[in-house]
């Protein structure tokens, strides 16, 4: 054992005291840098030397910068995060349909309705009043309005949707490529066995947004680069991209591109979106489809058997239909029976053609079809989807309100289900957090220690240099 074998421990013990103090002011520098992960020094003792009397040690040496990741708890955030970030979007998507239909308020579709009928019991009191029967016409022009425009508000909203799926995939495909070029880097960082860190740091931020967006699970491969799949359907795996598309149809799916075959359980907000343009806009539209489709249908059954009388003497003529339909009735869905395509016939062109007076009667005094019109505001009728399908026996202000509580129901759902995810999604992020956070208190005390031995690294060194000394004036 040589003076010189005790120099260099002191030098060696001083490189690695100086890199790790390196490494952890690295650590409090990037305190704050979102997606950074904890690194430390690594050391481990040095091959000692054998000696006829025994072994001693030879100091120590740095094996290599580690970072504080949990594999197990970033799967599990990855998996958290995607349910919030779909439980979210579909939340305020639904919110936004509550908006649409705007109840209980003074101008909804609600008390368009109790106007309306309000406005034929007004009538049959004064079957013979002008100003009433333009009330009746007004009102039943402004229920097919108030339709008119919650259609397009819910058409509106499905084709936003639409475009952020479009803007979604879109950033899939980004992020994917991302990931692809993270892969090759990282293998090629650390072909020499080391641990690219800071590029791992970047990949998973790059993977954490990926789940956000569309869930997946992510594989680790022993080279060091990822692969991710979305139920077993693969999207990145090393260096390869799969790019994805939106096939914009009825419903909106999402596929591989220059492919058909829809992928299927695409998680967050890309998922939530999908679900909301073809599960959730289509129910509330079907519901309101058959809405005006009983309001039509119930009216004109009435109003078209009526009769109107004008002239000096007065002389009766049939009515026809208070709403427009199509004539002839096409094979699939009559448009005039739809939210979107509601309204006045084309014969109500003015308060005379109101029909107040019913088939039986002999004179411009009778009521009987105003007061039969009035009291569909309490009669039940067979409502009945676009393709005929009974839905409810009720009457349509009731049918109405269930639509109303339906939505209000699931969107309290759905908000609640987000309050849920989220919270899994923020304690799994605190426990990720809790392994590769960095705690700047934990890091200074490190600081302090490596100091320390840095320290007495250099007082080894003043030490030997003394006996060095002593040994050169032995031999003067």
């Amino acid at each position: 054992m040589s003076i010189g074998s005790i120099l260099n421990m002191a030098r060696a013990g001083m490189s690695v005291q100086q890199a790790a103090i390196q490494t952890a002011s690295q650590n409090i520098s990037n305190a704050t840098t979102e997606g950074y992960s904890r690194q430390r020094a690594d050391t481990a003792t040095s091959l000692p030397t054998v000696f006829p009397y025994g072994t001693i040690g030879t100091g120590v040496e740095i094996t290599g910068i580690s970072r504080a990741r949990d594999v197990l708890l970033d799967a599990t955030y990855r998996s958290d995060a995607s349910g919030a970030t779909g439980a979210d979007t579909t939340a305020a998507s639904l919110n936004q349909i509550q908006g649409i239909f705007n109840e209980p308020s003074d101008n909804g579709l609600s008390a368009s309705l109790d106007a309306f009928w309000s406005s034929w019991s007004d009538l049959s009191t004064d079957p013979t009043n002008t100003a009433a029967k333009s009330v009746v016409r007004q009102s039943g022009q402004t229920v097919a309005t108030k339709l008119n425009q919650m259609a397009s508000q819910i058409d509106q909203l499905d084709q936003s949707n639409r475009e952020a799926m479009n803007a979604d995939v879109n950033k899939v495909n980004e992020l994917g490529g991302q990931i692809a070029q993270y892969n090759t880097q990282i293998l090629s960082a650390e072909s020499n066995g080391n641990s690219a860190n800071d590029l791992r740091d970047a990949r998973d931020r790059l993977l954490d947004q990926l789940s956000k967006l569309a869930g997946g699970q992510v594989v680790e491969r022993t080279n060091g680069t990822v692969g991710v799949y979305i139920s077993g359907r693969m999207i990145v795996d090393g260096a390869t991209v799969k790019p994805l598309q939106m096939i914009d149809g009825q419903p909106p799916t999402v596929a591989y591109s220059g492919s058909n075959i829809p992928l299927a359980g695409i998680g967050g907000s890309l998922g939530a979106e999908i679900t909301l343009s073809s599960t959730h806009i289509p129910d509330v539209m079907a519901k309101l489809d058959s809405l005006a489709k009983g309001i039509v249908q119930s009216v004109n059954a009435i109003h078209s058997t009526g009769k109107i009388y004008s002239g000096t003497p007065p002389v009766a003529s049939a009515a026809g239909n208070f709403f427009d339909v199509t004539n002839p009735a096409p094979s699939g869905v009559d448009p005039r029976l739809t939210a979107r395509g509601m309204r006045l016939a084309t014969t109500m062109t003015d308060a005379n053609a109101v029909a107040v007076s019913g088939a039986a009667a002999t004179g411009p005094g009778n009521n009987d079809a105003a007061l039969a019109l009035a009291g569909l505001q309490s009669s039940s009728q067979t409502i009945t989807s676009a393709a005929g399908a009974t839905v409810a026996t009720t009457t349509l202000g009731d049918f109405y309100n269930s639509i109303i509580g339906d939505l209000a129901t699931t969107t309290s759902q759905a908000q609640d289900d987000s309050t849920v995810k989220t919270t899994m999604m923020t304690n799994a992020n605190t426990r990720r957090q809790s392994v590769s956070g960095v705690t700047t208190d934990e890091e200074l005390i490190n600081v302090i220690q490596h100091q320390h031995s840095y320290q007495a690294a250099a007082r080894l060194v003043n030490t030997v240099d003394q006996m060095m000394q002593t040994l050169i004036g032995l031999g003067q």
